[in-house]
């Protein structure tokens, strides 16, 4: 996996780090050159000086062939800005942005955005949305046999009821967000292109509902 993190601050240093020590491809970009030295000595990655904004930054860290972007600069419009620009010029698949404040939080929602907020944001957060990736890990019940997780629907999916990813004992659809606006959906509510929806699910069927999303409707 090649992750391209703007904002090499104390959170986007310790994802770096975590990254590159599992193996993974990782560019650091921060405007401060001088924040190459909170990244460990043995760092195997690469950092890079720049703005996360400028398209030659971006392709210099190998946007077009990375798998996933977190933002993760002290602006929050600026977060928001290049995660848009990552999902958008160059439909990275993954794409990640903090917000420091509340209120960017319903303009991130409202552009269907995976923003993480300082009260809950941490580095465990971050990795834990790229390794499950499509499915976005909320809450852990337990000793983890259950999750909330969320996810954002396909296009192939739309016109199906949320009803369908039910399975006993494995699987609930509990919520959906349409535009900002979230709701409990009923037997009969139908999915919509864009709706990221909340699920309840077993640890051990989380491949399963990989599945489902994944274009393997069994």
């Amino acid at each position: 996996m090649h992750v391209v993190i703007a904002g090499c601050g104390r959170a986007g240093a310790a994802l770096a780090a975590r990254l590159d020590a599992e193996g993974d491809s990782v560019t650091a970009v921060d405007v401060d050159p001088r924040a190459r030295d909170r990244l460990p000595a043995r760092f195997g990655g690469q950092f890079l000086p720049g703005s996360g904004l400028r398209r030659p930054v971006l392709e210099a860290a190998g946007i077009e062939r990375a798998d996933a972007l977190v933002a993760l600069t002290s602006s929050d419009s600026l977060n928001i800005v290049i995660t848009r620009i990552a999902r958008e010029s160059f439909h990275v698949p993954r794409v990640v942005g903090r917000l420091t404040g509340v209120e960017h939080a319903a303009a991130a929602t409202e552009l269907g955005l995976d923003m993480v907020t300082s009260v809950r944001m941490t580095v465990d957060r971050v990795h834990r949305i790229l390794r499950h990736a499509p499915l976005e890990p909320d809450y852990t019940f337990g000793n983890g046999e259950t999750l909330l997780v969320r996810a954002t629907i396909p296009d192939y999916l739309a016109g199906r009821r949320a009803a369908e990813f039910n399975v006993e004992g494995e699987i609930t659809a509990v919520e959906i967000t349409r535009g900002g606006h979230s709701v409990i959906p009923g037997p009969g509510a139908q999915l919509r292109h864009g709706d990221r929806v909340s699920f309840i699910v077993a640890s051990a069927a989380l491949d399963r509902l990989r599945s489902f999303l994944g274009g393997r409707w069994q």
